[in-house]
């Protein structure tokens, strides 16, 4: 009798706790960027492949932002600051003239955000960190939505000083 009861309390069991995972909630959060149907498979996964690092430094700078690690915050934006940028498209630059002009000074903007994000932390101005982040935030969102919405020979929106 222990042995039936046994096997049939492990089956009760084994099936709770897949009954258990199938019917857990699951993530509604995208944690990927949709693809642009303007953009080509083939260059957006190199776009992808160069933003993979941009992702970890922004999710440790928002960290190191709430966190109040200013030396942190100036390592993690020295290094947001240093990334190599995507040069501006030249005559037959297949993967560049692929991307909306705007990406171009969106990028410029996000270098400059994250320079005076660093000199922000350096000064230990909270307000100014908290500014900046946002501000270096905000072209991290605006660049997404030229990404997936505008298409390369979309007409260059003027620059904001």
């Amino acid at each position: 009798m222990t042995k039936a009861a046994t096997v049939i309390g492990s089956a009760l069991l084994a099936t709770a706790i897949g009954g258990a995972l199938w019917l857990r909630p699951r993530p509604t959060a995208r944690e990927h960027l949709a693809e642009p149907a303007s953009i080509p498979p083939s260059a957006r996964q190199i776009l992808k492949s160069k933003m993979g690092r941009h992702d970890v430094q922004m999710r440790a700078l928002m960290s190191r932002v709430v966190l109040l690690d200013d030396d942190g915050i100036a390592r993690t934006a020295g290094e947001i600051f240093d990334e190599p940028a995507l040069a501006r498209p030249l005559a037959g630059d297949e993967l560049n003239s692929l991307l909306p002009a705007r990406f171009f000074d969106l990028q410029d903007e996000l270098r400059s955000h994250a320079r005076r994000l660093v000199m922000a932390s350096e000064r230990h101005d909270r307000a100014a960190v908290a500014e900046e982040f946002a501000a270096l935030a905000k072209s991290c969102v605006a660049c997404h939505d030229v990404y997936l919405r505008e298409p390369a020979d979309a007409p260059r929106a003027e620059r904001t000083p």
